[in-house]
């Protein structure tokens, strides 16, 4: 008993969590195929698991805890403070710290779980003072193995390699994840996820154990991983609500996506739009000609104007008409091509006339892959009797407005992930088949190029 008062034990117990949890986190996509008797998948489980990062922080508050009692009752069993070196007040202070922010820990870890990364700092934050508690108060030697060990794992699953992996992920109902107003229940329609991230050391171990496992050189002009976040949860956002319009299109209670001219993204300095144009700008007519889309807006550029020709410009500025004039300038890469030097997408115009609520998991950060399903199974909701006609369905793609599936990365994890479950037919994009194929050559693949592709597919093959 007299050991347990020692606050390295504690310390070391909460060290011994942290790397098991991150170990856990890289490799939580092996019980994927696990779903319980209700439907609920392992994807949803992980939310629920997630509540075990508290045992980190409450370790550590609990052994700084025991470390100030044994302070106020004079030096613990086995414990030498060093007073010459460090002084009373050190420990003291490395304790009340290493308690503060444990408790702040164990608070996010439990009730701000939309919070993980800046948890995972105020836990990573308490590291070096419980080493350092540790060290001053603690027997030096075993101390110091204990950190160093500690140190070596944190290297293996931490420590960026200059590659990027991707691996299998896990199914996600999309029945569940999302619940359109008015819908019923629907069959069983899942997307598939795959993680991508940067390779740590440990990646390569797991490579050589388990199968799937892809790496490739990490890009030199990647975006910081801060920015990727931010990049992939906009994606899901917009996927989502593409796949709704087009959802509700399909089951006759909207009018879909209409294209209603020309987002301006960017403007390139010193180029004729430089100060003229400004981004947010929706690009109506040029010439008194009507641009509704991307294409259209090339399509006149390359037909009608000429390097070094004026332009009437129509934008919509805050929700009221401007008139700009541009003298289209010659790109850089062939001297004919007139150019006003900005970066422009299709502004869409979507008629989601009910609403979707859209569950939060954790490990489904963001992406567009799941659109494709996500619209089949919105469909499903809204038909009566539904159009899955008793498969259970997987499949990835993206969707697009005019319904069309698009291009996804990881189709080769993806399609092993789903070979792991009991699905009936998986989905896929139709250039993506052979890979698919290869990865799951017992699967049953079927190419798709529009949602109405899949549609037809599940109406011919009822069980």
């Amino acid at each position: 008993m007299r050991n347990l008062q020692k606050p390295a034990l504690y310390y070391g117990i909460g060290l011994a969590a942290s790397i098991a949890l991150l170990a856990a986190a890289e490799l939580i996509w092996l019980p994927a195929p696990l779903r319980t008797g209700s439907g609920m998948q392992w994807i949803e489980m992980i939310d629920r698991l997630y509540y075990a990062v508290a045992l980190v922080p409450l370790c550590w508050t609990a052994g700084a805890i025991v470390g100030i009692a044994g302070q106020r009752r004079g030096r613990l069993p086995g414990e030498r403070v060093r007073i010459v070196r460090a002084g009373q007040a050190l420990p003291l202070l490395l304790r009340c710290a290493i308690t503060l922010l444990g408790f702040a820990g164990t608070y996010m870890a439990l009730f701000a779980t939309d919070e993980l990364v800046l948890t995972i700092g105020v836990i990573a934050a308490a590291m070096p003072l419980l080493a350092l508690d540790m060290l001053v108060c603690g027997k030096r030697k075993r101390s110091l193995a204990v950190l160093l060990g500690s140190a070596a794992l944190y290297a293996a699953l931490l420590c960026p390699t200059g590659y990027l992996v991707t691996y299998p992920g896990m199914t996600l109902d999309m029945n569940r994840y999302a619940r359109v107003e008015g819908g019923v229940g629907g069959g069983t329609v899942n997307g598939v996820l795959v993680f991508d991230r940067p390779a740590v050391p440990a990646d390569w171990l797991y490579a050589r154990l388990l199968p799937q496992y892809a790496f490739v050189k990490r890009p030199e002009d990647e975006p910081p991983l801060t920015e990727t976040y931010t990049q992939v949860v906009m994606m899901k956002t917009d996927a989502n609500a593409v796949a709704a319009a087009v959802a509700m299109e399909k089951a006759g209670v909207g009018s879909g996506i209409a294209s209603i001219g020309v987002r301006v993204v960017a403007v390139v300095k010193g180029m004729p739009a430089d100060g003229r144009l400004q981004a947010g700008d929706i690009i109506e007519q040029l010439d008194g000609y009507s641009v509704k889309s991307t294409e259209e807006l090339a399509d006149y550029m390359t037909g009608s104007v000429k390097p070094g020709q004026i332009v009437d410009v129509t934008v919509r500025r805050a929700g009221s008409p401007v008139q700009v004039t541009l003298e289209a300038a010659a790109a850089d890469d062939q001297s004919g091509r007139p150019v006003f030097g900005v970066s422009v997408q299709t502004e869409l115009r979507l008629d989601i006339p009910r609403d979707v609520d859209y569950k939060r998991y954790m490990a489904h950060i963001g992406g567009p892959s799941h659109g494709a399903m996500l619209t089949l199974a919105l469909v499903d909701q809204l038909t009566p009797g539904g159009v899955t006609f008793g498969n259970e369905v997987a499949g990835t793609g993206t969707i697009e407005a005019d319904g069309s599936i698009g291009l996804i990365g990881g189709i080769k994890q993806k399609a092993y992930a789903v070979s792991r479950t009991g699905a009936d037919v998986f989905f896929v994009p139709a250039a993506l088949e052979a890979d698919a194929r290869s990865a799951a050559p017992d699967l049953n693949i079927v190419p798709a190029k529009t949602i109405d592709d899949v549609l037809a597919w599940l109406a011919q093959h009822r069980k």
